[in-house]
Parts: C-alpha cells; structure tokens; sequence
C-alpha cells in the first residue's frame, strides 16, 4: 500500500475503508465518474476542479457562525473530496482537512435559524465520509463529535410541522445525513436517522399533489437541494429508497420548466418569496431525470446547467446520467395549471420573443392540505414565504418585465401586487416579515381557481378569491376572468361585490416607465418594449400613478403603481385590455365597447368579445368574456 506523509500524520492513497464513502459517492460510481471525465463528463469536470481548486487556495475567512454569508462553504466543500477521489491530489484532501478543522473550531453553527447548521453539518459530513481513509485520526474524532453535538440540536429544533418550508426539507436532511454518516459509530446515530425517517415521511405525504411549491422556485431549489442529496445518501448507503413512492418528486421538476421565462432557463417568474434570477442548479433535474427516466428535466437541467463554477457544481457532475435522452422542453404544452396550489402559467411560446402571464390564487397550504383535518393539529403546515397575492398576475414579454410581482419582500402586502383593494384593506396575513399563513388560510372558503381552460386560440381563467380579505374589507365577493388572446393580449375581468358601499383600487405594478399617454389609456415602457393598459370599465374612476419606495427582488428600490379608484354602491365591473408590444410594434390595438361587445383591432386581427353581466350567470366557473370571432 503507499502511503503519503502529510503534517505529522499519514494520508494514504485512494483505498477507501470497506463501507466508505457509501454517501451519494461510492467506489463503483467514482470508477464510472473517473472513466468518463474525458468523455460525456467532460464539460461537467472543469467546474468542480475550480470549485476545488478556489477552496484549495483562499484563506480561512472569518467565521463567527453559519451565517448566511457563509453557507456556502458547506455546500462547496465536497468539491474537495470529489476532487481527491477522482485524481488522487493530495492537496485536496488536505484543504478538505484545514476547512473541517477550521469548522469544528467555530464554536456555534447558528445562522438563519438551523439554516446554516444544515449546510455545514451536510458539506462536513460528506467529507468525513468521502475522505475518511485519508483523513487524520485526530480530524476525523473532532468532525465526528461536532456531528453528534449538531444532531442533539437538530433533533431538539428543526422544523417539524412546517413540512411546506424549506426549513422542513433543510433541517430534516441535515439530520439524516447525521445518523447516516454515524451509523456504527456514535451511539444516538439511530436516533437521528429514525427522526430523519418519520419527518421524510410526512414530508412525502403533505406534499403538493401538483409538483408545485407554494414558496416559490427560490425556496423550491434551497430545500429540493438538500432533500434530493439526502434521498441519494439514504438509497446509497443502503437504508431506504424513497424514490418509487414520492409522487411529487416524480413531477416537480415540471414547476421549474414551466415558471421559467421564454427563452430564459435560467430566470423564473418571480411568485412569493423568490428572486427571478438564476437559482436552478442542474443537479435538481439530473437526478430526477436519472430516476425517472425524464427526458424533459434531462433536457432542461442542460439548459440551465452553469458554464462556471458555482456551489453544486460538483453535485451536477455526479449525479448526471448520460443515457438519459433529453426531450426538447419547448415541444411541453404552453399553459399549464397546477391544481393543488393554483398556480397557472400561460405563454405563447417557448421562445424569447414570446409573452407569459402568471396567475396565482391558490389557498397556502394548496387544495389538499387545506382540506386536511389535521391541518390546524400540524399548524398550518408552514408556508410562511407566501404572500397576500390572490388573483394577482404578472406578465412578461419580449425579455422584459412589464407588469411586475415584487418577488422576495421583507414586508408583506396586497398592495404591493396586482390586484385589488377594498375599501383600503387587503388579505389575510399581510403586514409582516413573513406571512401569518394561519390567519391566511383560517379564511374560509379558501380561494381557488374556477376554470382554467386552454386552446391554440386563447387561454381563460376564472380566479376566485373567496373570503381571503379582511373583515374590515367588506368584500363579498371578488372573481377575477383573465383571457389570454395569444399571443400578446390580455383581458381583464373582475366581478366585485361588497357589503355595502366601497371603494375598489385596482392595482397594476410596474417597474419601469409608466404614463398616462391618453384619457383612459396608460402605458409601460422598457427599452423600447411596451404593454398598453386600456380600462374600458367602470365608466367612472380615478387615475393615480405613483412611485413608491419598495425594496423587493423584483424591483430597483421603488415600484411604479397605476391605481384606478373606483366607488361602488355594492357591485363593480373592471374591464380592461393589456397589450404588450415588441420594439418593431407600431400602434397599439384599438380598442373599442359597445353593446356588450369588446372589440380588440391590431394590424392583422381583430377580436370580438361578448362581455356578460355577473348578474346574467348564476354559475362562477361560467365565462363572462366570451370569444365570438376568432381570428
């Protein structure tokens, strides 16, 4: 056997402990990986070499705990040990040594709740395991007694019912990845990994039954990250294969394809708390596609997959399978609703000239869980990175933003979205740093999408809101119809009752320039990509456009709002028609209402619209705006 001499201690040769590493990697998968880095790995392996050559070289930062800016340190480290696994460099496996040492010295792994705990704990544990035959003895003692020490305060705080938070899917794999690495060695390890078990069960049953999250993609990819590498971790060390029963794993990568923007796999839209850029790693849809056998994810993780190196670069590297054959995610239906969350994303296309809307208008727990008895016995069940945002939308069009969500915001509220307020009161919940999701989902009934009905022509929904406003509100009802006329118009109908009189604020949010260019025509515009805002109901309101303060993913400090005021004796109709138009766009469509007719005229169709009174349909899920002429 060779062995290598390194600080006093010996370091020897490839030649894992029998049993090691057993987590994710394993001797047979580093024998495929190392024959394959010239070949169908080959534009996978320079990003973890730099991940690991970056961590190799930069010095020990100051670290006072697992805050959020140090996360990542946890998640790139297994570079190291992929690194040394797969070329036998001695000076990977003694950076992994000097980065675990300089871990177990921080004496609290406190940051963001148990957040950064479980991106150390997680990246710490893979190292002892991947590297547990190279490691010093005295490295190997100190990593094995943190990991214990960390365990006792997951088991005693990780999230236990917010099991529709990433917290739930951070903490509970970070505990398992204890009792995984430990097992046989310390002496609570089973206790840690049958609690890891009992909370991935739960976490499987509650799941969405649509594939969606309700936190957004954002939150999506942070706790899919670490649950897909515990899922991995378990099946490879020979404890549980989660994979052939977890019904949402099999359809959630279906959530990122479809919120992601046309022609841009790497941005998303932007719903509940999550930024619109780039938070997708490949691995999140390699390993699934490997599993499954899904050509889509194969396809999208490709199109998304970093050209540099990034945090999980090395997780894209390994779990990668090339005999999956991609299928092209642009030949997927344009519109797609999920129908636990009530989510819905239309587009006209998968390409970059196209225009998507999204809608949301969904109970916070999704449909299921709301229904569920036991939902106020589990607290709600957590989805406290959701927002007051029913029946709003958003619109994207030629590459740009046109009617905006603000994205991840530290201050919750209805007025920050597309849709209304009553009387000056907005949602259930709304008004702090995060959610109040029990008083959001106490309202009942719980809001909910009618109809949702697609065709080549035109897409349509009927969004309910149920009893989602406050009290203080008086709202008796609010419907909003929203028919997409592809490929870039947009009509609005919302069906307003109250208590009583009230006052309605319709609201449109936009980023950049937003004018009134006419008496009931506004536009926004940016670099030289419009969307033309014409109210045609009520006859009656007041136009207000205001720039306000708002620090939001979504935004550059400030938002542009169109507010139109209407006062309503009980009832109120707002119709209006939104039309994005591309920089080589000419005019935009006339528009014109008479006689219960709306009629949409661009250079080269014209549409006809029956507009129904709420009155004459004592069905909601039935259409108010009905195509008459198609074109």
């Amino acid at each position: 056997m060779i062995v290598l001499v390194v600080f006093g201690t010996l370091l020897h040769a490839a030649d894992p402990r029998p049993g090691r590493p057993r987590l994710i990697l394993t001797p047979t998968r580093a024998e495929t990986l190392r024959s394959e880095i010239g070949t169908v790995r080959r534009e996978l392996w320079p990003p973890v070499l730099e991940s690991a050559d970056r961590l190799a070289s930069m010095p020990i930062p100051v670290m006072p705990n697992a805050n959020n800016r140090l996360r990542y340190i946890g998640d790139t480290m297994p570079a190291l040990g992929l690194a040394y696994r797969l070329t036998g460099e001695r000076r990977y496996a003694e950076a992994a040594d000097r980065w675990l040492r300089a871990l177990v010295a921080v004496p609290r792994w406190n940051g963001s709740a148990n957040l950064g705990r479980s991106a150390w704990v997680v990246g710490s544990a893979l190292l002892y395991d991947w590297l547990y035959d190279v490691l010093p003895a005295e490295t190997r003692h100190q990593v094995r007694a943190r990991l214990a020490a960390e365990g006792e305060i997951l088991l005693e705080q990780a999230a236990y019912w917010r099991l529709l938070s990433n917290h739930s899917l951070i903490e509970t794999s970070a505990l398992g990845f204890v009792g995984l690495t430990l097992a046989g060695e310390a002496d609570r390890a089973d206790i840690f990994l049958q609690k890891a078990r009992e909370r991935t069960e739960l976490i499987i049953e509650h799941a969405p039954l649509d594939g969606s999250w309700g936190e957004g993609v954002q939150y999506w990819q942070y706790g899919l990250g670490y649950l897909l590498r515990y899922l991995e971790a378990s099946r490879t060390a020979g404890d549980r294969d989660y994979y052939p029963r977890y019904e949402w794993l099999k359809k959630t990568g279906f959530f990122a394809i479809h919120f992601s923007l046309p022609g841009r796999p790497d941005l998303s839209v932007n719903f509940s708390d999550s930024g619109g850029q780039d938070y997708v790693g490949s691995f999140l849809f390699y390993l699934p596609a490997s599993v499954y056998r899904n050509g889509y994810y194969q396809d999208f993780g490709n199109r998304a997959r970093s050209s540099t190196a990034y945090k999980f670069s090395w997780m894209d590297f390994l779990v990668y399978d090339p005999g999956v054959e991609p299928l092209d995610i642009r030949t997927l239906p344009t519109f797609k609703h999920f129908d636990d969350n009530d989510f819905v994303v239309m587009r006209s296309s998968w390409n970059a000239d196209g225009t998507l809307v999204g809608f949301r208008a969904g109970a916070a727990p999704g449909r299921r869980n709301q229904a569920d008895p036991r939902r106020l016995e589990r607290r709600g069940f957590g989805p406290g990175h959701g927002h007051p945002d029913i029946n709003s939308f958003c619109l994207f069009a030629f590459g740009k933003w046109l009617a905006l969500d603000p994205g991840y915001v530290h201050q919750k509220w209805t007025r920050d979205h597309n849709t209304l307020l009553v009387n000056g009161h907005g949602q259930a919940g709304e008004g702090k740093e995060w959610l109040d999701y029990m008083a959001f989902e106490e309202r009942q009934p719980a809001p909910s999408i009618l109809r949702a009905e697609t065709n080549k022509v035109f897409d349509y929904l009927i969004g309910d809101a149920g009893n989602i406003y406050v009290d203080q509100a008086r709202v008796e009802h609010f419907r909003r119809h929203l028919l997409f006329l592809k490929p870039h118009t947009v009509v609005l109908l919302d069906d307003v009752k109250s208590h009583g009189p009230a006052r309605i604020d319709w609201l449109l949010q936009a980023r950049d320039k937003l004018t009134q260019i006419g008496p009931r025509e506004f536009e926004i515009a940016e670099d030289g990509v419009r969307l033309s805002i014409k109210p045609v109901l009520p006859l009656n309101y007041t136009a207000n456009i205001q720039t306000r303060a708002l620090e939001a993913s979504g935004t550059d400090g400030t938002v542009r709002t169109l507010d139109l005021a209407s006062d309503s004796d009980g009832r109120t109709t707002f119709l209006v028609v939104l039309s994005a138009l591309g920089p080589k766009a000419g005019q935009p469509p006339d528009v014109k209402f008479s006689d219960g007719r709306l009629k949409i005229a661009t250079s080269d169709r014209t549409w006809t619209v029956r507009v129904l009174e709420p009155a004459e349909s004592a069905d909601p899920s039935k259409p108010l705006l009905q195509v008459d002429r198609q074109p």
